[in-house]
């Protein structure tokens, strides 16, 4: 079993099934449900990194309020360990009210400047044991406020000198940094999983080809750009990978890319080369999609390979 650190962003997802884009002035209008789920980039990660049979510890903050409770309290109906997260007693536990609609796809509003969105990525905040461990993976850079090149450097350091590998995702700036603001930090992944509107964001760059030309000048190993619908790109030693998405039944899109980033680094635990590691993080992001909330749907490692030799 391989042990993996998951730090970043915890939220609280309340999700609308099927509600209005808008309510008029004045007017209540319906959903068919309203559920409340576990939500955020390393939640979602841990969540279905550990039903594929990884040894996860999650590290992150909540705030200490009744959200946080209920957070804590799904944390430990999916059995995952909470010795990881803290509590901030100046900022609310972060949540998202989601809507989606028939198709499967969503729109977000999150909570401004929650816990999750000025939490530090450092080792003051947080006693990490890297013992053991095979991989950490932070997700997701320039989510907080918070975050800083310095601390992330000697996190990053730290993960390096007890042996880890490093992965990391990124999301649109609510931090208000730039590449160059990490430079120092970026030097250390081995693997950086972006979608690619964010990381086009980021480079200024528009086709997958330069936008992986521009990380890799900065150090980053291997790069996987997330397609949405039309798949997963790949660079790394100079080849260049493409992978088309084999979902066969969107439901809802919450937390697909979270779950791919799960089965694309559990692959690459089990020892799968760079393509094998792709698909089945493919397979892994299309179960997930098929059901309403981003994590839950991934039960199993004979699950995803099942999916994906039926699939492929």
């Amino acid at each position: 079993m391989n042990k993996v650190i998951c730090l970043g962003n915890a939220v609280v997802d309340i999700i609308v099934k099927n509600g209005p884009d808008r309510t008029p002035d004045g007017m209540t209008q319906f959903s068919e449900t309203i559920n409340m789920y576990l939500g955020g980039d390393a939640v979602n990660e841990a969540g279905s990194m550990s039903a594929l049979g990884n040894d996860i510890k999650l590290y992150t903050v909540i705030g200490d309020d009744a959200l946080g409770d209920a957070f804590l309290a799904m944390i430990k109906a999916k059995g995952l360990s909470a010795d990881g997260i803290v509590k901030d007693r100046e900022h609310g536990t972060t949540a998202t009210v989601v809507v989606v609609s028939d198709s499967g796809e969503h729109g977000c509003m999150t909570l401004k400047d929650g816990a999750a969105g000025t939490m530090r990525y450092s080792l003051d905040t947080f006693d990490i044991d890297f013992g053991d461990a095979k991989l950490l993976s932070v997700a997701s850079l320039f989510w907080s406020k918070g975050q800083t090149d310095d601390d992330l450097k000697t996190l990053f350091a730290a993960a390096k000198e007890n042996g880890l590998l490093i992965a990391a995702d990124m999301v649109l700036d609510q931090s208000q940094m730039r590449l160059e603001d990490i430079a120092g930090a970026l030097k250390y992944i081995d693997y950086l999983v972006p979608s690619l509107h964010e990381a086009s964001y980021f480079t200024g760059k528009d086709t997958p080809e330069e936008i992986a030309r521009e990380f890799h000048k900065r150090g980053v190993k291997t790069v996987v750009l997330k397609l949405g619908e039309k798949g997963v790109f790949a660079s790394e030693g100079g080849k260049i990978y493409y992978v088309p998405t084999i979902a066969d039944q969107v439901v809802d899109t919450l937390g697909g890319g979270d779950n791919f980033v799960a089965g694309f680094l559990t692959g690459i635990l089990d020892g799968k080369g760079l393509l094998e590691a792709l698909y089945f993080g493919s397979s892994t992001a299309a179960i997930a999609i098929s059901q309403y909330g981003a994590n839950g749907a991934v039960k199993s490692k004979k699950q995803v390979q099942e999916y994906l030799d039926l699939h492929r």
